[in-house]
């Protein structure tokens, strides 16, 4: 069973028992769409909770979690990772992905010339930047969007870009 970390509770918010959230999710609803999370502790205790709102604040996003009700409970989890089981995720829409799928994936033009493998993933708004890590060690951009990418095979671990989307690396000695 494979777990996907959404975030990272930072500090607690208001005196009854919000937190804030450092999230790895794409968006506040990404808290909120299982059933059930997980907290775990550094320690690696886990408390299975729910989360009855999630709001985002900045870069940060507020949660509110079943059975939390002050402040003093909040600063304990602060911290804790927030985990879910893969399969409590609702199934995506064609040509939709998690995050989770694409981290570490390899990453091919059309012609079949490998770049590298997907390190992070920057939202920016308009599109999504895939961020490529070489085999020389530079980052390489790509944008998240149909031009550029066109084809994701989750299975094969496997994106196909349109090599003109490629920047020229220039290398100075």
């Amino acid at each position: 069973m494979k777990e996907i970390i959404l975030g990272e509770i930072v500090k607690p918010h208001g005196l009854s028992g919000s937190v804030k959230v450092r999230s790895f999710a794409d968006s506040p609803e990404s808290f909120t769409r299982p059933s059930r999370v997980f907290l775990v502790s550094a320690d690696g205790n886990r408390l299975e909770v729910s989360v009855r709102d999630a709001s985002p604040m900045g870069k940060l996003v507020t949660l509110r979690l079943e059975g939390i009700h002050t402040r003093e409970q909040a600063e304990d989890l602060v911290g804790s990772r927030i985990v879910v089981n893969r399969e409590d995720l609702p199934d995506t829409e064609e040509d939709e992905f998690y995050w989770y799928d694409l981290i570490g994936m390899g990453v091919y033009d059309s012609t079949g010339t490998y770049y590298g493998i997907i390190t992070s993933i920057l939202p920016t708004g308009a599109n999504d930047v895939f961020v490529v890590e070489g085999s020389t060690g530079a980052e390489i951009l790509i944008p998240g969007t149909f031009d550029a990418v066109l084809e994701v095979n989750v299975p094969e671990r496997k994106m196909v870009i349109d090599p003109l989307f490629v920047p020229v690396v220039h290398e100075t000695h």
